[in-house]
């Protein structure tokens, strides 16, 4: 795997909840590209998404995504479709990944799709070979003097999490990406 030929997308999602089996779903998800060490943000993915489930206000006030903002988004399964297409033939990079995945392979299986096959990095895997153990999106960004502040809206902390991911990648050595490089190998179907 050669770090210049690869694309990155950092992924993150914004959801109804912390528990997809229980019905909580995404409701905005963004996606950062990354290449050859630099972030292309104006040709990033964004969307906000309707996934005809109500957006508790308790979470609401976490994201500042209303109930209004949500029914007039574009429908969830226009949203994955786009979604997938735009991050085909990439390595995608989550801080969390088993979080995310699991709300994707959720929303997957609510459209009728087949899940993400997508290989990925998880910065809380670079958290843990770096600095000893996992640490917050939050507290990396202070460790690693990068400006910004952790909004809960997914292209704002999409973008941080590149800054994020490309800092830890030069402190581990780039040769060394393939080492943390995972293959998904479960799906809740």
């Amino acid at each position: 795997m050669n770090w210049e030929e690869i694309v990155f997308c950092v992924v993150d999602t914004e959801t109804t909840g912390t528990d997809p089996f229980s019905g909580d779903r995404i409701i905005e998800i963004a996606a950062v590209p990354v290449y050859k060490g630099k972030i292309y943000l104006a040709k990033s993915f964004h969307s906000l998404v309707n996934s005809h489930v109500r957006v508790p206000a308790l979470i609401q006030k976490i994201h500042g995504i209303s109930n209004d903002e949500i029914e007039s988004a574009p429908d969830m399964k226009e949203v994955y479709e786009s979604f997938r297409e735009y991050v085909k033939d990439t390595v995608l990079v989550f801080h969390n990944a088993e979080f995310d995945l699991t709300f994707l392979d959720m929303m997957a299986k609510d459209t009728g799709n087949f899940p993400l096959e997508n290989p990925y990095v998880d910065t809380l895997d670079l958290s843990r070979e770096l600095f000893g153990k996992a640490h917050s999106l939050k507290w990396l960004c202070e460790k690693l003097k990068i400006k910004g502040d952790v909004k809960h809206r997914a292209l704002e902390d999409a973008h941080l999490t590149a800054k994020v991911f490309l800092r830890m990648m030069s402190l581990l050595g780039e040769e060394n990406i393939e080492q943390f490089v995972k293959r998904k190998g479960r799906y809740l179907w």
